[in-house]
C-alpha cells in the first residue's frame, strides 16, 4: 500500500522497511510503499501516516459540464471590468514578467492563443507531454485572455484520461515550490488548480498540506470549487482548504446585465464548517482553446474555467504592486510610496469582501453560494493600494463600470 508520511526522514522510513520512497521535500511529505505493520511502526514513532493508494482517479478535474458557444474569454474580461484594471499603470498591466503555474492535464503549447507563453514544462505522468484530455489548454487560454503577456509553467499531473494520483499532484506542487525557492526567473506568483478530489475533512491530507506549504512561501493558490452543485457541502479539496482561493462559477446574463451563480457550481460549507467558495467568476458557455489543433476551439462550462480568470487577475494584482514599487513607472493619481503585497490569507479574510459584487437581492457578506461575490475590476484597483489624491475621474469611471454590469451591489 502507498502511504504519505509527514515529519519523518527518508532514513527513518527505510529503517522500518519502506520502499519506493519519493520525497516532496518542499512540502514536507514523503511517499513510500509500506505494509500496514510498517505504517503502524511509523505512527508509533510520532509521525503522521495516511494511505494514499495509487488509484488514478483519486484526483481529477471537476465533473464535465456542457457549454454553448456564447462568450469568448475576452468578452468576459470586459464584463468583469478587468480592462479598466489594466489602466492603473502606463504601460498597462498585462501580466508581463509574472509566472502562473497551471497544474493540470498538460497544455498544447503551440496553440495560437497560447503560443510563446509557456516558459517551462514538466511531466509527472506516464503519458506524453501533451493535453490528451483537452482541459489544461482551455484553462491556459482563459488565463492568457486576462494576462496576455504572462509566463505559464505547464505542470502535467493528470494523464490523458484526466486522472491522477494524489501523489503525482503533490509532487507537481512540490516542484513548483522548489522553482519558487530556487529559480528566480520562473518563480511562480500563482498556482492554478482546476482539479481536486472529494473533501474528507482532513486538514492533513497530502494535497492540502502541499497547498499550505505553497501559501506559506507567499504563492497564491487558486482552485476550482467543483461542479457538484447545487447541493450543499460539495466543495472539492483542495478548494476546501481555508487559504486556497476557492472559485465557483457564475452565469453571465448579458441581456439583464447581471449574473447568477451557476446551478452546477459547488456549494459550501466544507466538512470543517468553512463558508466556501471564496468568490465566483464567469464559468459558463465559454469558447476557449482546444488541444485538438493549433487553431481549434471548444465551448465549455465549469469552475475549471472560472478559476483561471481569478488566477490571472492575481497576476495583474502582483504586477500592479511591483509597478508601484518602481519609481520609473508612472501610476496616475497615487502617492509614490512603495506598495506592500497582500498575502492571500489577508486577501481572503480582509480584502476580498471589498472587491466583489453580488446581484441585487442576494444577501451581502460571504455565503455558501456566491462566496463574497464576483471580483470586479474597478474595485480591485482599490485593493492594489491606490489612494487617489482627489481622483474624481477614476471614481466616476468606476461608477460607470458598475452601471454597465447592471443591477449589482457591493458585498459590504
Amino acid at each position: 500500500m502507498r502511504y504519505a508520511i509527514m515529519g519523518a526522514t527518508v532514513e527513518q522510513i527505510k529503517s522500518v522497511g519502506g520502499v519506493d520512497i519519493k520525497e516532496a521535500r518542499s512540502a514536507g511529505i514523503i511517499f513510500a510503499t509500506l505494509t500496514a505493520e510498517q505504517a503502524q511502526k511509523l505512527r508509533a514513532m510520532g509521525f503522521t501516516v495516511s494511505e494514499v493508494g495509487s488509484v488514478k482517479a483519486a484526483v481529477m478535474p471537476p465533473a464535465p459540464v456542457a457549454g454553448a458557444p456564447t462568450y469568448s474569454p475576452e468578452q468576459l474580461v470586459w464584463a468583469a471590468g478587468f480592462e479598466e484594471l489594466r489602466t492603473i499603470t502606463e504601460p498597462p498591466l498585462y501580466g508581463e514578467g509574472f509566472n502562473l503555474a497551471i497544474i493540470d492535464t498538460g497544455i498544447r503549447e503551440t496553440h495560437e492563443k497560447i503560443r510563446g507563453r509557456v516558459v517551462y514544462s514538466r511531466n509527472f505522468t506516464s503519458d506524453p507531454m501533451r493535453d490528451g484530455f483537452d482541459h489544461g489548454t482551455g484553462v491556459a487560454s482563459v488565463a492568457v485572455a486576462v494576462a496576455p503577456l504572462c509566463n505559464i509553467l505547464n505542470i502535467k499531473v493528470l494523464d490523458d484520461k484526466g486522472s491522477g494520483t494524489e501523489e503525482d499532484v503533490v509532487m507537481g506542487i512540490d516542484h513548483v515550490i522548489s522553482l519558487h525557492d530556487e529559480e528566480a526567473e520562473i518563480a511562480p506568483s500563482v498556482i492554478n488548480l482546476s482539479l481536486g478530489s472529494p473533501d474528507d475533512g482532513n486538514p492533513y491530507s497530502p494535497l492540502r498540506v502541499a497547498c499550505q506549504a505553497a501559501i506559506e512561501r507567499g504563492i497564491w493558490v487558486i482552485a476550482a470549487a467543483g461542479n457538484d452543485g447545487p447541493d450543499p457541502g460539495t466543495i472539492m479539496s483542495p478548494a476546501c482548504e481555508r487559504y486556497v482561493g476557492a472559485i465557483g462559477s457564475a452565469r453571465y446574463l448579458a441581456a439583464e446585465r447581471t449574473f447568477a451563480v451557476s446551478t452546477f457550481s459547488s456549494r459550501g460549507p466544507t466538512k470543517e464548517g468553512l463558508v466556501k467558495p471564496d468568490a465566483v467568476m464567469f464559468g459558463e458557455d465559454i469558447v476557449m482553446a482546444s488541444s485538438a489543433g493549433d487553431t481549434a476551439t471548444v465551448a465549455k462550462s465549469g469552475t475549471s474555467f472560472a478559476a483561471p480568470f481569478v488566477s490571472a487577475m492575481a497576476l495583474l494584482y502582483h504586477e500592479g504592486y511591483q509597478r508601484r514599487a518602481m519609481p520609473t513607472r508612472e501610476i496616475t493619481g497615487v502617492y509614490p510610496e512603495l506598495g506592500i503585497l497582500v498575502p492571500i490569507q489577508d486577501m481572503i479574510d480582509v480584502y476580498l469582501a471589498g472587491i466583489c459584487v453580488k446581484p441585487q437581492g442576494v444577501l451581502s457578506g460571504k455565503d455558501n453560494d456566491y462566496g463574497y461575490g464576483l471580483p470586479f475590476g474597478p474595485l480591485v484597483k482599490q485593493a492594489i493600494g491606490l489612494r487617489p489624491a482627489i481622483d474624481i475621474p477614476s471614481l466616476v469611471a468606476g461608477m460607470i463600470a458598475v452601471a454597465m454590469l447592471g443591477m449589482m451591489v457591493r458585498t459590504i
